[in-house]
């Protein structure tokens, strides 16, 4: 895990981006500074595990009051995307750093935009902010704050359209094993997947509906350009999305697959067991009849005829037991 995603420290990461130019990293000593400059952008990106950074946002009275709630609040991991005052609040679903692909493996990011700040927090290191770093640390250049955001929207669609195409593979192994008629490792895997693909497409499509709406909104501090490159990251998470929809549909027919796949073994056993039972029955039967000691039962003692008592008891017995079970039309 890189240095970044440390979780002892109260600023993850900050830049000063000027226009056209090349970020500068900040430390959390400079940040009263660079809030107070006005020229280029600038990104802080928080660690809310740390009191020291929530004490920070918390006092920063240049955020709204309801921002500042938001930023801090931790139980709530809806997706959201309102317009407060002259900037965007965002609550994002990212992907975590060390991914083990289980569904509590999908973090919460959340952001404030205005013109010239993108304030950041997570409580879990994240994918997408790792790889926007990443970027200002290679040089590349922004002009304003929404390409910013356009470009955490994109990798975060990069992201999900990786791991979408890592349980697709696992699907495809599924299927084979299911195919194979392993179906002990089909339905396990299977399971998990499908719990997988539910959580992501349960926070992706009113991530990508949300993000819709701010790619077709009017934003005074955004220019053309920069909205149509938000537009273009929207649609990036259209499409992972689309692959999710149908890699659910996938896995369900995969699930009706394997369940019937499993009633069939489980008909052919049930078949064996029945041609079993009728190959014993006859044996079973004579034996019972020539084990019998009827000699000493009650009624039936020093009779020549109590064996022939005995059998017409075992044939009555059977014939009103089939007429008691026969199937009524």
């Amino acid at each position: 895990m890189s240095s970044f995603e440390s979780n002892d420290v109260d600023l993850i990461c900050g830049y000063h981006i000027p226009v056209n130019g090349r970020a500068t990293p900040i430390r959390m000593a400079d940040v009263p500074e660079m809030l107070a400059r006005t020229d280029g952008l600038l990104w802080l990106h928080f660690n809310l595990s740390s009191q020291r950074a929530r004490h920070w946002i918390a006092g920063q009275e240049w955020l709204d009051e309801f921002v500042r709630e938001v930023l801090l609040e931790g139980k709530d991991t809806r997706t959201r995307v309102e317009s407060v005052d002259d900037g965007l609040l965002t609550v994002l679903s990212d992907i975590h750093y060390d991914l083990k692909y289980e569904p509590t493996d999908i973090g919460t990011l959340r952001l404030f935009v205005n013109a010239r700040h993108l304030i950041s927090c997570r409580r879990h290191p994240l994918k997408a902010t790792d790889r926007l770093r990443r970027a200002l640390d290679d040089g590349q250049q922004f002009d304003s704050t929404v390409e910013l955001l356009a470009d955490l929207v994109e990798y975060l669609s990069d992201t999900l359209d990786s791991v979408t195409h890592t349980l697709a593979d696992e699907v495809d192994r599924t299927e084979d094993a299911i195919l194979a008629e392993r179906f002990q490792t089909g339905r396990a895997t299977l399971g998990q997947v499908r719990r997988m693909v539910v959580h992501l497409r349960r926070h992706v499509a009113p991530q990508r509906q949300a993000l819709g709406r701010v790619s077709h909104s009017n934003l005074p501090w955004a220019d053309e350009d920069a909205m149509a490159r938000m537009q273009n990251a929207t649609g990036k998470l259209g499409d992972v999305l689309y692959d999710i929809e149908a890699l659910q549909d996938r896995t369900k027919v995969l699930q009706d697959e394997l369940s019937a796949r499993m009633a069939e073994e489980q008909n052919r056993n049930l078949f064996l067991l029945s041609w079993v039972t009728v190959v014993f029955a006859p044996m079973t039967l004579i034996s019972g009849i020539f084990g019998m000691n009827v000699a000493g039962l009650p009624g039936v003692s020093g009779h020549e005829t109590a064996f022939w008592w005995v059998m017409a008891l075992i044939v009555a017995s059977g014939i009103g037991m089939w007429f008691l079970v026969k199937p009524r039309r």
